[in-house]
């Protein structure tokens, strides 16, 4: 039975916040690759950000998808469409 991605002691978790304070970008695409295979989500762009915010719901997270959201409606990124 695997543990659903909002449950305390999830290691998605723990995963997820060795990714926020990875420091190298080898490390960052590495962590972000296994937190990916943890969740079981594939895909690129916006399907995987959508899949990665619909999975994962710990508070830290959140914190990231709300400040990528906003950035993404800003008038530069043409309301989340241009990029």
């Amino acid at each position: 039975m695997s543990v659903a991605a909002d449950e305390p002691g999830n290691p998605a978790h723990a995963m997820f916040e060795r990714f926020r304070s990875a420091r190298e970008c080898r490390e960052v695409l590495s962590c972000f690759g296994e937190l990916c295979q943890q969740l079981g989500l594939q895909g690129s762009g916006l399907q995987l950000y959508h899949g990665l915010k619909a999975t994962l719901n710990y508070w830290s997270a959140k914190v990231l998808w709300n400040k990528l959201d906003k950035k993404a409606g800003h008038k530069d990124y043409d309301q989340g469409t241009a990029c």
